[in-house]
């Protein structure tokens, strides 16, 4: 989690809101809202800065974890009891809250920065921001989905009968997943035709 390429992905899609044309760079939220030009400075301050929040904020999960025992252990030394329990999920979703409130902030900074600037594009349509999504998707990504499905319920149905009672529910969640996954390959499949 701590390590630099923890949140590659996550760094990649945030600086991908900002795409190079001939005059420079547009900013798109969730590269699909209205393109508002900005400087390669300003793109490079915006991806810098979200980069540093971000790290802050993983490595902030720590401390806080580390202070949370330390006040469970200090307010309630039966670690078995109910209250143990309530509380140790409790601090936990609070940690994680807090985590989400600095990403989302975070995310939203060049949108708020930019929010008085005026687009020079328009913002994507539903058709041309699903044919940029399905474009990101690879067919690869896709076929991990029901390997994913299969690999769920072979190996809850060596703790439950998945063919019966509750244990239908890891069924229909891994067959779920690779319905999903056939849809989104259909669908992708339509958009590449020319």
């Amino acid at each position: 989690m701590f390590g630099n390429s923890s949140f590659d992905r996550v760094r990649q899609v945030f600086a991908d809101q900002f795409s190079q044309d001939t005059h420079g760079f547009i900013y798109r939220k969730g590269q699909k809202g209205p393109a508002i030009r900005v400087s390669e400075d300003e793109r490079d301050r915006f991806v810098a800065t979200f980069n540093s929040r971000i790290r802050y904020a993983a490595w902030s999960i720590f401390p806080a974890t580390v202070a949370l025992i330390f006040v469970l252990v200090w307010l309630i030394p039966d670690s078995d009891s109910p209250a143990a329990n309530r509380a140790i999920w409790a601090g936990t979703a609070m940690i994680l809250a807090a985590f989400m409130a600095i990403f989302y902030w975070a995310w939203g900074a060049p949108s708020r920065e930019l929010h008085n600037r005026a687009p020079e594009v328009a913002a994507l349509t539903k058709d041309e921001a699903r044919a940029l999504a399905f474009s990101k998707i690879t067919y690869g990504q896709l076929a991990l989905g029901p390997l994913m499905g299969l690999g769920l319920i072979w190996k809850m149905s060596a703790k439950t009968d998945v063919l019966h009672g509750w244990g239908l529910i890891w069924l229909a969640l891994g067959g779920g997943l690779i319905a999903i996954c056939g849809v989104q390959a259909i669908r992708k499949w339509r958009f590449d035709r020319p």
